[in-house]
């Protein structure tokens, strides 16, 4: 039963010629004013700071790793920022006005708890993206061996990363899937080339040809510039097979360019062993026939 006084407390009607209400209200605003200011001003310095951040890599090549990384990154942070700091806001503004935050933030709590359980693959992804990014082992741009398949980075997020393979399919990984990888794009790649001769051929005089061919390829202008090593290796005979005896010649070119190198690299080969007169192995069978006795045993023989 509601006595008098609590009657007369809950029929008191607000009173707007009253000076303290307005100055209660007036300092109630400023409040508010002064949070949300602060709010817009932290924004403005966190999208300065960014855009510094980002200018100062934007000399750096497009497939330069640590460009890759800051403006992944800065991207990452402003978006962090912006949520946190409005977040805060609305939370103090709501508190300014007199409403009792308690229960928001329990109710808060438990939904973030429910999305948190939901949501633990998509949390695993951008974990593991974060630091595929921090320690620079994939950026854009890299050759990178996945499950079996190969192919080149063309997107890296936090969640997401998009490999195109050879033949042109664009394969979606999520960052936590990728645990296991290989990338050819980081040091040197090796330029491998083996050359199958034939048994009847001199194998001295086979490896001099293959060294002179080896260090005029070393030579071209188009192979000085992208050699690691100055000079590539004539590693002799590697494999002795049933065709014929397998030589090798390797060297250290820059990631990515192996491909071409190798190619002229053979061309180079055959149009000097072809001058040479050096046979090449030449796939051959043997072939043993026997001839079978079709008599009768114990049959007399002519």
């Amino acid at each position: 039963m509601q006595t008098p006084d609590s009657l007369s407390t809950t029929s008191r009607s607000i009173d707007l010629t009253d000076a303290s209400f307005w100055s209660t209200f007036g300092i109630g605003l400023g409040k508010v004013a002064l949070i949300i200011g602060l709010a817009v001003v932290v924004l403005a310095l966190a999208r300065r700071l960014k855009a510094r951040w980002v200018r100062s890599v934007q000399e750096l090549p497009t497939l330069d790793k640590k460009r890759q990384r800051v403006l992944t990154v800065a991207d990452l942070m402003g978006s962090i920022t912006k949520y946190a700091v409005w977040t805060v806001t609305v939370i103090l503004v709501i508190g300014e006005l007199g409403i009792n935050i308690a229960p928001l933030l329990a109710g808060a709590g438990i939904a973030g708890l429910a999305i948190g359980f939901g949501a633990q693959t998509l949390v695993r992804d951008i974990i593991s993206g974060f630091f595929l990014l921090f320690d620079d082992t994939i950026g854009i741009g890299d050759r990178i061996s996945f499950g079996g398949e190969t192919g080149t980075v063309e997107y890296l997020g936090l969640r997401l990363i998009k490999v195109r393979k050879f033949d042109g399919e664009l394969v979606m990984i999520p960052a936590g899937e990728l645990r296991t990888f290989g990338n050819h794009s980081i040091g040197y790649s090796r330029v491998i080339v083996n050359v199958s001769l034939s048994y009847d051929q001199d194998i001295n005089h086979s490896l001099e040809a293959l060294n002179s061919v080896a260090q005029q390829w070393a030579k071209m202008e188009e192979i000085s510039e992208i050699l690691v090593d100055d000079e590539p290796q004539v590693q002799g005979v590697v494999d002795l097979s049933e065709r014929g005896p397998t030589v090798r010649v390797v060297a250290q070119v820059q990631p990515g360019e192996q491909f071409q190198a190798e190619r002229l690299l053979r061309l180079l080969i055959k149009q000097r062993f072809d001058q040479l007169g050096i046979e090449m192995q030449v796939p051959r069978s043997t072939v043993y026939f026997r001839q079978m006795d079709s008599r009768p045993a114990g049959s007399p023989t002519s």
